[in-house]
């Protein structure tokens, strides 16, 4: 019996120092950055699962890690002024970030997303919801959550880092403007990448499971509301882009047009259907560019640009197909079309002749997924191999590298007091 007590002690023992180093371990890295978004000089990026870094990026030549949110089953956010839209596994939650010492849960939508990230099954090739259910999420739901790291609130949601500022001179963001955007510009304040599942417009966050187009009302910011009954589109959808006073939803089989004049009623005006791939899509005037690439959750084996003539929405036209290597995420401002192509680095092109685009820049040698393109600043941000990696394009045929920030650790969070 002193025997089994012994032994007994030593597992103890040795748990307890596996317990310690495990949660030394989880202060100090982090899993596979995701989704991006901008908004008002702050960088967000989701950590698959985890939660969502906060990089001051108003000198994109030096970002700064400035916080780390805990959000459980994270993997997309919006963000506008002082609150954070995300979810958490398959519930909606409104965060206010005003303070990052106090992250305050605002309001819970719970189980609104039928669907839910599917752990661990994360890839270079994953870039949206995925079905199922686990062990992980069910103790997850049945316990309310868990932090991962430092102090948690509501549902496992906490923060780690308690800073917020830049130098010496303070800065609260401010709640972004509800008049809309120039028409040439996605409207809603801040913007994400192309794989992005939520979209701002006015006061309406949209948002999409695998399978169907969510609409919010945001007039109370605090307090988002679901607006009538989800709108299903297919069951394998994937991004959400948001320009002018449409939705175009990127699917493993197509592109959707909803025609969102009525923000409160989105409707489609039409389809473009495509072999069945990944499908990221980005628009500028009348034009749609829709990258294509085959990948474990995709299927399918072609790797191209489809350039779509959305001039008549209810017909889009495919008017040229460009090859690629396995492209991912895309952005375009200005006629200048930015290519995240997987292994084969960042490309820039000039689209101003969609029907003829000529490549103007190739960064090789990096892994790349996606891009979110600073209009104002001429600055693009690409996230990619756990890293945000930004370039200057003022000159786009003279595309200059600025700075590139690891992702993989919150050791380096700067504590820069209020």
């Amino acid at each position: 019996m002193k025997t089994v007590f012994k032994y007994a002690a030593a597992v103890i023992v040795m748990l307890a120092v596996f317990g310690q180093t495990f949660a030394t371990l989880a202060q100090s890295s982090l899993s596979q950055a995701g989704k991006i978004w901008y908004d008002d000089g702050f960088l967000y990026v989701n950590i698959i699962n985890e939660g969502v870094l906060i990089i001051n990026n108003f000198d994109p030549k030096a970002p700064k890690k400035v916080g780390f949110i805990q959000i459980p089953g994270n993997v997309d956010i919006a963000v506008r002024g002082n609150i954070m839209y995300a979810n958490s596994h398959q519930d909606l939650v409104a965060l206010d970030i005003s303070d990052l010492n106090a992250i305050r849960e605002l309001r819970r939508i719970p189980a609104v997303f039928t669907h839910r990230p599917r752990p661990g099954a994360w890839d270079a090739n994953t870039i949206a919801w995925r079905t199922g259910n686990d062990l992980q999420n069910i103790i997850r739901s049945a316990f309310g959550g868990f932090g991962l790291v430092g102090r948690t609130g509501n549902n496992g949601i906490g923060m780690m880092g308690n800073t917020f500022g830049v130098n010496s001179n303070p800065l609260v963001m401010s709640a972004a403007p509800t008049a809309k955007a120039p028409a040439n510009r996605p409207s809603g304040g801040g913007k994400g990448g192309s794989m992005a599942c939520f979209v701002l417009m006015d006061d309406f966050l949209y948002a999409i499971d695998s399978r169907d187009l969510l609409v919010f009302s945001i007039r109370n910011a605090a307090s988002p509301e679901l607006i009538g009954q989800k709108i299903p589109v297919n069951s394998d959808i994937e991004t959400l882009f948001g320009y002018e006073n449409r939705l175009f939803v990127g699917s493993q089989s197509g592109m959707y047009i909803f025609n969102a004049t009525e923000r409160a009623r989105p409707q489609l005006e039409g389809t473009y259907r495509h072999v069945r791939s990944c499908d990221p899509v980005v628009v500028e005037g009348q034009y749609a560019y829709v990258t294509l690439r085959n990948g474990s959750d995709c299927g399918g084996n072609v790797n191209q640009l489809d350039v779509i003539d959305i001039s008549n929405p209810s017909r889009p036209q495919k008017v040229r197909t460009y090859p690629m290597t396995n492209p991912h995420g895309l952005g375009i401002d200005n006629g200048l079309l930015f290519i995240c192509d997987g292994r084969d680095g960042l490309k820039a092109f000039d689209a101003s002749n969609p029907r003829a685009i000529k490549q103007v820049a190739h960064f090789s040698n990096i892994q790349t997924y996606d891009v979110i393109p600073d209009n104002h600043r001429k600055i693009l941000m690409m996230v990619g191999g756990n890293k945000i990696t930004q370039y200057d394009y003022r000159d786009p045929f003279k595309l200059a590298e600025l700075s590139v920030l690891d992702l993989s650790s919150t050791s380096d969070i700067q504590a820069v007091n209020r």
